[in-house]
């Protein structure tokens, strides 16, 4: 889509907060993208938390992070309206 003309809009860990955010931003017929990180990843393996230390004593609160990105025209108004959303 817009890979190297994105910039972050919003980064958190909250799902219903990234609903609004995907919400205020179609609303407006702003294009984003989005990204989800899974800390804890879904294998045991190397380059994951789990794969280092196990699932004990995680905060499942914040195992995946989410990230929306808009192309670099349209950053100011998607950070108002981002602000506007989670601040209502």
């Amino acid at each position: 889509m817009f890979l190297f003309n994105r910039e972050s809009v919003y980064i958190g860990y909250s799902i219903e907060e990234m609903s609004k955010v995907r919400g205020a931003l179609e609303k407006e017929g702003i294009k984003y993208s989005y990204k989800v990180v899974n800390h804890s990843g879904q294998w045991s393996g190397r380059g994951t938390r789990r794969g280092r230390f196990g699932s004990f004593g995680m905060n499942m609160n914040y195992e995946k992070q989410y990230s929306v990105y808009v192309h670099r025209k349209d950053v100011e108004k998607a950070k108002y309206l981002v602000n506007s959303a989670l601040h209502q």
